[in-house]
C-alpha cells in the first residue's frame, strides 16, 4: 500500500457571526478536574456528497454554517484562563468578581467576547487516501480485528497547538492567541471527506461535541434549504453554576466540612496524588510554583509507576463485535443471574465491558494474581444530576471498578461465571456513585482541593484500564443534508497511544430495507472497541479464541 499524504490548503480563524457580549464564566468543579486530560477528539469519515458540481462549494458551506453555529457557542471561540496565585491582591479585575470557590488556585474560567478572542482554527486539507483506504466498507465483516497502525487517522486531526488553560498563552507571529478548539475538513481522493474536531476537555466531553455537531448540521441543512424558513433555534446550555449548585455544604467557606469529606472515603474513586512523586512521571510534571517550597503530606495513594512500562511498544487495534456476538456475550452473562430488579439489572454495556476487561486481564497473564486490577470507567453525571443532554461542558468523573486478577481471569472458573462476576462488579460500582448525594459530596471535596488537578482518579499500565464510552452519544445520527443515508462511513475517537486506553462506541449502521438508518438499540449494528495495549499483551489477546465468540 502506498503511503498516505495529507496536504493542508488553508488555516484560518473563524468567529461567531454576531460579536458576543464580553463574559467571564467559571467552569464547573468537574470541568476543572479535566484540565490536564487529552483533548476530546472525534473524527467522522463521510461518503462523497450528493451535492457535487461547480455550483456547490463544500468548504465554503462548512465555513459559513460553522460561523452561524458559533453564535450559540461563543465561548468556544474565546479563551480559557485559570487562577494562578494564592494572593487575592494579585487577582485580575475580572477574577475578583468570581465566586469564592472559583477564585482558588487552579480553577479555570472562560473569557470571551473581547478583541483578544482567538476564534476557532479551521483547517482545510486534501489527501491521496480514499475511504476504502482509511476504512474499508467490509471492515466490520471481513476485518473485525483492524490494525490501526497500518492506516492511522491521526493525520486527519488538526495539528494546531491548542491553548493551555493552566499556563500563560502567547500570541503567534500574526498576533493571535492559541485557540481552544480546532476543526479540520479533509477532502479525500474518492470525493468523500473527513471532519475532525479537537477541543480542550474542560469545555466539552463527547456529549457536548456531538450536540454541537448536531446543531451545526441544523444550520447546514437550513442553508441548503435556501434559508427561506426561520433560522433553527439552537439551545446549548452553557451554565456551569448549575452543576456547582448541586455540591454538598458550603463550597465557598474557609474550611471543608469534615463530615462530608468522610463520606467520600466510601466512594469508588481513586485518589492518586500527583504531587507525591512528580519526578517519576514520564512527562514533565511539577508541583505548581506557589506550593513548591511547602511541605506536602500525601493526600492519597502514591501513583503505581512500577506497574507501567513506558518503554514497551503499544499496539492499537479496532475490534468489532457484531450484533450476534454482543447478544451472545450478553445472554451468556445474564443466564445465571437471578437478580433482574431495575437497579441491579446488567446492561449490554456492562456485559461487553466485563468481557473485554476479563480477556485483557487474561492476555496480561494476571489470571493467577491475587492482587487488584482496575477498570477506570468514565462516568457521565448528566442523568443523575438532571442536567439534560444539552448541558455543555465536561461533567464526568472516573470510577474505580476493581477485582483481583484471579477473579477476572482464572482458568479454574468457568468463562460465563467470571464474566457475570465482573459484570455485577461493574453494575454495583456504578450504582454506588449513581445518586445525587454521592456526587454532591465529591463536588464538595473538589472545591477545597489545593488545586483540582492534584488528584488523579485513574491510571494506566499493566494493572489498569482507562475506559471511555461513547455509546449512545449519537455518533451516527448526524445528518449534514449532503447524503442519501447513511452518509457516515465511520466515526472514530482519537486517544493517546498508551497501554490500557480503551474506547467503546457504537458501530456504523447498515441500511435497512427503506434505505434509512435503522433506529434501534445502540448495539443493533454491533460494537466497536478501540484498544491500546502493550504489544505482547495485544498479540496474546488477538490469539485468544474466546475474545471474538
Amino acid at each position: 500500500m502506498s503511503s498516505i499524504s495529507i496536504s493542508p490548503i488553508q488555516s484560518e480563524r473563524l468567529f461567531p457571526n454576531a460579536k458576543p457580549t464580553e463574559r467571564v464564566v467559571p467552569l464547573s468543579l468537574l470541568d476543572v478536574t479535566t484540565a490536564n486530560f487529552a483533548c476530546t477528539c472525534p473524527i467522522w469519515l463521510l461518503e462523497r456528497s450528493d451535492k457535487v458540481g461547480d455550483e456547490f462549494d463544500l468548504v465554503e458551506h462548512f465555513r459559513r454554517s460553522l460561523r452561524i453555529t458559533l453564535d450559540d457557542y461563543p465561548h468556544w471561540a474565546g479563551q480559557l484562563k485559570s487562577i494562578s496565585t494564592l494572593n487575592a491582591a494579585e487577582l485580575t479585575e475580572k477574577e475578583i468578581h468570581l465566586p469564592l470557590h472559583a477564585r482558588r488556585f487552579g480553577r479555570v474560567y472562560s473569557h470571551y467576547g473581547t478583541a483578544e478572542d482567538p476564534g476557532v482554527e479551521f483547517v482545510t486539507a486534501t489527501t491521496n487516501a480514499t475511504l476504502e483506504t482509511l476504512c474499508p466498507a467490509s471492515r466490520t465483516t471481513e476485518h473485525p480485528l483492524w490494525d490501526c497502525k497500518q492506516v492511522p487517522l491521526s493525520g486527519l486531526v488538526p495539528s494546531s497547538r491548542l491553548a493551555n488553560s493552566l499556563k500563560p498563552n502567547f500570541a503567534n507571529e500574526t498576533g493571535m492567541l492559541p485557540p481552544v478548539m480546532a476543526i479540520q475538513l479533509t477532502m479525500l481522493a474518492c470525493g468523500g471527506f473527513a471532519l475532525a474536531i479537537k477541543i480542550l476537555h474542560p469545555l466539552a466531553d463527547i456529549q457536548s461535541v456531538t450536540h454541537f455537531v448536531e446543531d451545526w448540521t441544523k444550520i447546514g441543512r437550513w442553508i441548503l434549504s435556501g434559508s427561506g424558513l426561520p433560522k433553527p433555534d439552537l439551545t446549548p446550555l452553557f451554565d456551569p453554576t448549575r452543576l456547582d449548585s448541586v455540591a454538598a455544604g458550603d463550597i465557598s467557606g474557609q474550611q471543608p466540612d469534615p463530615a462530608i469529606l468522610e463520606q467520600i472515603k466510601s466512594l469508588p474513586l481513586h485518589r492518586y496524588d500527583w504531587w507525591a512523586t512528580p519526578a517519576l512521571c514520564p512527562w514533565t510534571q511539577e508541583i505548581p510554583e506557589p506550593f513548591r517550597n511547602q511541605k506536602h503530606t500525601p493526600i492519597g495513594p502514591l501513583m503505581p509507576w512500577a506497574d507501567w512500562d513506558f518503554d514497551a511498544p503499544v499496539s492499537h487495534y479496532l475490534v468489532h463485535l457484531n450484533s450476534s456476538q454482543v447478544e451472545s456475550i450478553y445472554q451468556s452473562t445474564i443466564r445465571w443471574s437471578p437478580d433482574t430488579s431495575k437497579g441491579s439489572r446488567i446492561s449490554r454495556h456492562d456485559a461487553v465491558l466485563a468481557h473485554v476487561w476479563s480477556c485483557i486481564t487474561r492476555a496480561r497473564q494476571l489470571g493467577k494474581d491475587p492482587s487488584l486490577v482496575h477498570c477506570n470507567l468514565a462516568y457521565g453525571t448528566r442523568p443523575v444530576l438532571g442536567l439534560g443532554e444539552d448541558f455543555i461542558g465536561s461533567p464526568t468523573l472516573m470510577l474505580n471498578i476493581e477485582m483481583t486478577g484471579m477473579e477476572l481471569a482464572s482458568s479454574a472458573v468457568a468463562e460465563d461465571a467470571r464474566r457475570l462476576s465482573a459484570a455485577r462488579c461493574i453494575r454495583n460500582t456504578i450504582n454506588r456513585i449513581s445518586n445525587k448525594d454521592a456526587i454532591a459530596a465529591h463536588l464538595h471535596s473538589v472545591a477545597y482541593e489545593k488545586t483540582p488537578q492534584r488528584i488523579w482518579q485513574a491510571f494506566l499500565g499493566h494493572r489498569h484500564l482507562i475506559v471511555t464510552t461513547w455509546a449512545r452519544t449519537g455518533l451516527y445520527g448526524i445528518d449534514f443534508g449532503l447524503h442519501t443515508y447513511p452518509g457516515i462511513r465511520y466515526a472514530e475517537g482519537v486517544l493517546p497511544t498508551l497501554d490500557g486506553d480503551v474506547l467503546i462506541k457504537d458501530a456504523p449502521p447498515l441500511k435497512d430495507q427503506t434505505g434509512l438508518p435503522s433506529q434501534k438499540a445502540w448495539t443493533a449494528h454491533g460494537v466497536d472497541i478501540s484498544l491500546h495495549l502493550r504489544t505482547e499483551d495485544m498479540e496474546r489477546l488477538l490469539r485468544d479464541p474466546r475474545f471474538l465468540p
